[in-house]
């Protein structure tokens, strides 16, 4: 019973936990050692490199634990690198790995952690850790299912229980790192879609007037467009392109000194007064101001 309280943490309001015990059996790949559920209290702090009874264990397998943030916020030191946790962040981390999880104060966090024991070439946990922290999953209701039958199954009393959790432990670990592929590729795909709705904008900014015509140009619907771009820009598609008109239009009334009204033409604007009205939202004067500002 020493064990099972040294290796829970005891700074939550509601918790279901089950601790399954250090494995013995050599020949089995992965064997669940614990499991639980926690609604951490708001000086929720666990610093640690490993749990006791593991660190005794004579036993020739690997420890990894697995934890997924479902609510609130926190903080995590893993690595020497300090990263956020909200609800969808996961983490993973191996019996002799440094690590410190802090819950914020105001929204305590609620989570779920699996830890298990595991051959050293144990191939689905070798995949998860090559990224050992990530922000947000995005099938956490699945995920949720997952663990609350490993806690049912953990908790049934049945002769085959250990071996249901097995497979269930693994079955989470093989649903995770799918998601994970899964997110990696979407991102590459929306980066790849927004540097091509970049290089169009650079490249036909003094002709184009709004965002549908973009869309359309580089085949793409209007809304994701917008999505995918102040994802990798900080700014809206319209904005990013109003201030490069504008840089041009800025360069030419400098360099050129043509009139207003004839660089409003060349930009698309449909009249000098919107042109002035636009110039002005950009650089806080109107283009007649900003030459006198610059002779």
């Amino acid at each position: 019973m020493q064990s099972t309280q040294e290796h829970f943490s005891q700074q939550v309001t509601e918790s279901r936990q089950v601790f399954l015990g250090i494995p013995h059996n050599e020949t089995q790949s992965l064997e669940v050692v614990s499991l639980g559920f926690e609604k951490c209290l708001p000086e929720f702090l666990v610093e640690r490199d490993s749990y006791p009874e593991i660190s005794k264990s004579s036993s020739k397998k690997d420890f990894t634990t697995l934890e997924i943030i479902t609510g609130g916020r926190g903080e995590l030191i893993l690595q020497q690198n300090k990263h956020k946790l909200g609800a969808g962040s996961f983490f993973n981390y191996g019996a002799g790995t440094y690590h410190r999880i802090s819950s914020s104060t105001s929204h305590p966090m609620v989570k779920y952690f699996l830890v298990v024991a595991h051959k050293p070439d144990f191939e689905s946990i070798r995949q998860i850790s090559l990224k050992p922290f990530y922000p947000k999953i995005s099938n956490l209701g699945e995920i949720i299912e997952l663990f609350e039958l490993l806690l049912s199954n953990a908790n049934s009393g049945s002769n085959h229980s250990q071996s249901v959790c097995n497979h269930l432990a693994n079955a989470l670990i093989l649903k995770i790192s799918d998601t994970m592929k899964s997110s990696e590729q979407k991102q590459v795909r929306a980066w790849d879609t927004y540097n091509r709705i970049l290089q169009h904008l650079r490249n036909n900014y003094f002709r184009l007037k709004t965002i549908d015509e973009l869309a359309s140009e580089v085949n793409i619907d209007a809304a994701y467009l917008s999505r995918v771009f102040k994802r990798f820009h900080n700014e809206s598609p319209y904005r990013f392109l109003i201030r490069l008109k504008m840089g041009h239009a800025a360069s030419l009334l400098l360099s050129t000194r043509r009139l207003v009204k004839d660089i409003a033409f060349e930009l698309g604007f449909e009249n000098q007064f919107h042109f002035s009205r636009t110039f002005k939202s950009v650089y806080g004067s109107s283009p007649e101001n900003f030459l006198q500002k610059n002779d």
